[in-house]
């Protein structure tokens, strides 16, 4: 029997009332007859409540299923909440389409608990806690491996909210480029970031360090094995679009939207006439009543391949559950990167660059002793949301590539509030000019909107 059918029973259980049950209320009801003057005087249905005390009381000593539902229905809540800000997940949970983990184990004074799982085809959301009487503030490092114990690829892992307090549930989200397994482990390794660490030593000292450079102590260490119900993982609907269309002169076709309980996948490809990469959408799905579906907010938003820059495959939020018999995708903006712009020369002595991507400024260039520390300011698109400048790799003039391991991302005072600065190290790096890869070069907004019909 699957975890559906079970809440199904469940359900059957609770609204049929056992035989001892009915017997107990008629002889409450009985009782209560003589008490209709009192219970006008007090202008409350006292009859209704000692019955309903009564069920409930013989509910849950006669029914454990009952009596189990009822002591789920705090972390329930506290489902709700946690996913309150997906409508796709917050729908899951509505419908009821939640797979019960409840495994929980402690080590060293810190209680690991996983509680449930929003799976289907392409998409997991593992929901789970942390406890402890000992740490403050702790931190998970996940990794996904097989159950037979070996590690696994083919997926994009985005964790959840960062200074969850503790015994609160938290979630991390993994993103399947391919089908989703039978089950998998999930090894926690959980650190106490009580005292957090920074990029730069004390400002005298003048040397850069990577917290990834000090060794990170783990306070506890779990593994847990999870098993998905195939009534879950064979969720889905995959539509054939192949519909081409232009924007901003570069030509993409839509080629198909695969609808899942968690969210939709938009799946692009483009001409290889293009001269600039797709690096973002801003669009929305709406169906013949009007209602409308907005991109993922906070999870995976989009995905590309490891031999091109473009990102070709974008989430949005679920019509899973609205029973929608039609779908448009209407285009309102997009971000690009000129393919002749894809690595630019930065001249770090004089704090300037051949090329700067749309709207961002480069106005610091700190040298250390062993490194430099680089300061940009940029346009917020919307309020607390900010975005990324630059990737991870920069080059040295032979073309040898470094890696850029921490940034540091918050509100510029100097730029006033629509900005937002972006620092970062280039930690060992000693030469004086330095080649960077833009994250996007420009970012279009559409006068009239592009409407491609998904069905």
């Amino acid at each position: 029997m699957n975890r559906k059918e079970e809440y199904s029973k469940l359900m059957e259980e609770v609204s049929q009332v056992p035989p001892e049950l009915a017997y107990t209320v008629q002889r409450a009801q009985a009782r209560l007859r003589t008490r209709k003057r009192l219970r006008k005087f007090l202008g409350v249905p006292v009859g209704s409540v000692l019955v309903f005390l009564v069920s409930f009381t013989l509910l849950v000593n006669l029914l454990p299923t009952f009596a189990y539902a009822c002591g789920r229905v705090p972390v329930l809540r506290e489902l709700a909440k946690a996913v309150s800000w997906s409508a796709s997940l917050s729908a899951a949970v509505e419908h009821e389409y939640v797979q019960p983990i409840e495994q929980e184990q402690t080590e060293n004074n810190v209680t690991a608990r996983v509680e449930y799982v929003i799976v289907d085809q392409k998409q997991l959301i593992i929901f789970y806690s942390l406890d402890s009487g000992l740490y403050e503030h702790l931190e998970i490092m996940p990794e996904l491996h097989s159950l037979s114990g070996e590690p696994m690829e083919g997926f994009s892992l985005m964790y959840g909210d960062y200074g969850v307090p503790n015994g609160e549930l938290n979630y991390l989200t993994a993103d399947f480029e391919n089908s989703m397994p039978d089950g998998l482990q999930l090894k926690m390794q959980v650190a106490d970031y009580s005292h957090e660490m920074d990029y730069k030593e004390p400002e005298e000292s003048g040397i850069l360090a990577h917290p990834e450079h000090e060794e990170m102590e783990y306070v506890a260490e779990f593994t847990f094995s999870l098993h998905f119900d195939s009534y879950y993982t064979a969720q889905g609907d995959r539509i054939a679009v192949d519909q081409d269309f232009e924007i901003d002169g570069q030509t993409l076709t839509l080629q198909e939207a695969e609808i899942y309980p968690t969210h939709i996948r938009l799946n692009f490809t483009d001409d290889p006439e293009n001269t600039a990469w797709l690096k973002d959408l801003e669009f929305y799905l709406e169906n013949e009543e009007g209602q409308r579906f907005d991109p993922v907010s906070n999870g995976v938003t989009a995905t590309g391949r490891a031999d091109s820059p473009m990102m070709d495959s974008f989430r949005v939020e679920s019509s899973f559950f609205a029973s929608s018999k039609h779908l448009t995708l209407h285009i309102t903006g997009a971000t690009w990167l000129d393919k002749e712009r894809e690595k630019v020369e930065l001249n770090l002595r004089e704090c300037t660059a051949e090329f700067l991507p749309q709207g961002v400024e480069f106005i610091r260039s700190e040298e250390m002793k062993n490194g430099w520390i680089l300061t940009f300011r940029a346009p917020k698109r919307e309020e607390s949301a900010f975005y990324q400048l630059w990737s991870q790799t920069f080059y040295d003039a032979q073309g040898h590539s470094y890696e850029i391991r921490s940034w540091s991302t918050g509100i510029d005072p100097e730029g006033g509030e629509d900005t937002f600065s972006q620092e970062f190290p280039l930690v060992g790096y000693t030469e004086g000019s330095v080649w960077l890869e833009p994250a996007f070069t420009r970012m279009e907004t559409l006068t009239l909107p592009v409407a491609v019909d998904i069905r």
